[in-house]
């Protein structure tokens, strides 16, 4: 079976209320988990990516065209562009130990959606119970919370005197959902 890797809702760059919303590209994500501790782990997966995996909670480090997310002290998210996820996938399967280590090819569970405006903060917040701008203060800032039930990931994309640009990730099941509701929130923004 093939999986479509295309985007789920198939919508353009729109504006509601000053707020663009728009789902990314297709991204390749892996899933990494191993001990934090251990040397000859990180060392090898740093190697493959040519970026040492954050142990700081909440934290994204990047270089060109990879982002490494920290979801938990021994989980991390790895983000690549798709055509190149096959083979980092294969290079971290041939040089880590497969039984201290688990690597799973997600890409195919969630898609991203992308707001960008002034105002990202005071929609989310609709939603959310923390304080984004506490939680997302720096530039390569992540947080993991709720949106009304459903587990999300979220990450600043813009540094301190651009625009607000938050990523979300989420299961691709409810991107319509949590769509639909962000449309929603910015038709009743109190700006």
């Amino acid at each position: 079976m093939n999986l479509d890797p295309s985007t789920v809702l198939k919508i353009n760059k729109e504006n509601f209320n000053g707020i663009y919303i728009e789902e990314r590209d297709f991204v390749g994500k892996i899933n990494l988990r191993g001990k934090s501790n251990d040397k000859e782990f990180m060392r090898n997966v740093g190697s493959v990516l040519d970026l040492v995996l954050p142990v700081e909670p909440n934290v994204r480090v990047s270089n060109n065209d990879t982002n490494i997310i920290w979801l938990s002290p021994n989980e991390w998210l790895i983000e690549t562009p798709g055509d190149k996820t096959q083979k980092v996938l294969k290079l971290l399967k041939s040089i880590l130990n497969p039984q201290n280590t688990a690597i799973t090819d997600v890409s195919f569970n969630r898609t991203v959606l992308r707001l960008k405006g002034d105002h990202v903060f005071t929609l989310l917040s609709k939603y959310l119970v923390i304080n984004l701008e506490e939680v997302l203060k720096t530039n390569y800032s992540v947080a993991q919370t709720i949106f009304i039930k459903i587990p999300i990931l979220l990450i600043r994309n813009n540094k301190d005197n651009e625009t607000i640009s938050i990523d979300i990730h989420l299961n691709r099941s409810h991107a319509k959902y949590v769509y639909k509701l962000l449309i929603d929130g910015c038709k009743i923004l109190n700006i």
